[in-house]
């Protein structure tokens, strides 16, 4: 029988825990691990980009007694649980219904395989150069190189290949363009940064989440800014990670996927 700490030791393959640590030294914030530990054997596993209440409806219809989520289902400490408050309500209803919850998020992010290459290379970036790098292999923010196309020819293929039409896009949708930089989720400070200290000259940059003042610096000094929902830039990754982690679970776990299509 599986235990919730082989499937943690499962998921540390592909995403460890320990660039999560990494992450946290170097400024940024993060809770990934084991969240709820409601039991110890493991059989059934839902993976989602949230903890939301749609997800652990789901995990209760599938017969699901774990959900794995990107982003934590407790990120920030929380003073009292609610369920009228929609930060803590999927808590109270996962521990209701015996699930156990591990979030994998910015060890996931930075991975060599995690949501921010994945994004990468859905963009076409087979070949890319990490902007702000941890390891070798490992980072946040990626720059790469392809054959010239026009701005809107490369939307179009955005949302064809994230299957979303929720793409806002700042610039000329006629120029053309060859090489962008992308930062999945909310990167926009990290590409603020890379763009600023002069890490890369991409005329396009990928990302979600960006405060107007950013877009307005970036657009008048000849950049054009691509957003896509925060949802669609990690999920797209996320659902590869789901699928690795399903072939390392074969004959160990049954594996589910839910895809919230409120937000894509």
């Amino acid at each position: 029988m599986l235990k919730i700490d082989d499937l943690f030791n499962i998921l540390n393959e592909i995403a460890p825990i320990e660039l999560s640590y990494k992450c946290i030294e170097k400024g940024d914030y993060d809770n990934s691990g084991i969240i709820v530990r409601s039991h110890e054997n493991v059989e059934k596993v839902l993976f989602s980009l949230d903890l939301s209440l749609a997800a652990t409806a789901k995990a209760k219809r599938l017969g699901c007694d774990t959900i794995v989520t990107h982003h934590p289902a407790i990120y920030y400490p929380v003073k009292s649980l609610s369920e009228k408050d929609m930060v803590t309500a999927p808590i109270i209803k996962a521990a209701e219904n015996k699930l156990n919850i591990i979030s994998m998020h910015l060890n996931l992010d930075v991975a060599a395989d995690g949501t921010d290459a994945s994004l990468c290379k859905g963009l076409g970036g087979e070949k890319y150069r990490i902007l702000d790098r941890l390891t070798e292999k490992e980072g946040y923010g990626r720059e790469f190189s392809f054959p010239p196309v026009t701005l809107s020819e490369f939307v179009n293929k955005i949302k064809k290949k994230f299957k979303t039409n929720r793409v806002i896009v700042y610039g000329n949708r006629k120029s053309v363009i060859d090489k962008a930089a992308s930062f999945c989720g909310g990167g926009a400070s990290y590409a603020e940064k890379a763009v600023n200290e002069g890490k890369t000259d991409a005329k396009v940059i990928i990302t979600s989440d960006m405060p107007h003042h950013v877009i307005k610096e970036l657009v008048e000094n000849g950049r054009s800014v691509i957003l896509l929902t925060h949802y669609s830039a990690e999920n797209y990754g996320f659902n590869l990670f789901s699928e690795r982690a399903g072939e390392k679970l074969k004959l160990k776990a049954e594996t589910f996927v839910f895809n919230d299509k409120r937000f894509m």
